[in-house]
């Protein structure tokens, strides 16, 4: 589901700014006192989209806390957004900690949600940045391409699934493929 006025405001603002300017050069003087009409609209557009946050942000936030996690090495954090349900994830994301260090470049380039409802989210997450393993000085630039599942819970979003895709194909791979 795209929820759109809070996840892009900037289409409605720019027709709403349109509309102000042609209210403001036509020659009516009726359409000039008016112009404030579209300009009050686009403010509250954009102040609606600052207060609202959708479950796909949500959703894009979480997953930031998880490699802001994965960047500082802090396991706790991540168990924070991940659901006691899913302890494998933990297993699975000490022993990713272990292996690799994930660069401050690395960040998420997209999150599209797949299904949603109420209380659980599918979304793909691409991300991308440079990741350099452990016991090696080998760096490299590694593009990474995940399906998520995410169950709300009573303090917000928590991943319950994580599979990794090839970043071209989207067929799924091991979590611990080399690229």
């Amino acid at each position: 589901m795209d929820y759109y006025l809070t996840d892009n405001p900037w289409p409605l603002m720019v027709l709403f700014g349109g509309l102000m300017v042609v209210f403001l050069i036509s020659g009516s003087p009726g359409l000039r006192r008016m112009a404030a009409v579209p300009a009050v609209v686009a403010a509250a557009v954009f102040a609606v989209s600052e207060f609202v946050v959708s479950p796909a942000e949500q959703i894009e936030q979480a997953a930031d806390r998880i490699l802001q996690g994965f960047q500082a090495g802090d396991l706790d954090a991540i168990a924070q957004v991940v659901s006691a349900d899913s302890p494998e994830l933990l297993s699975t994301a000490s022993r990713g900690l272990d292996l690799v260090t994930i660069g401050s470049d690395f960040h998420i380039r997209s999150v599209d949600i797949l299904s949603e409802s109420d209380d659980r989210i599918v979304a793909r997450i691409r991300a991308n940045g440079t990741v350099t393993t452990r016991g090696q000085s080998v760096r490299q630039h590694v593009p990474e391409f995940w399906e998520t599942t995410w169950v709300r819970e009573t303090d917000g979003w928590k991943l319950t699934d994580a599979t990794r895709l090839h970043p071209l194909t989207g067929k799924p791979r091991g979590t611990f493929d080399p690229q």
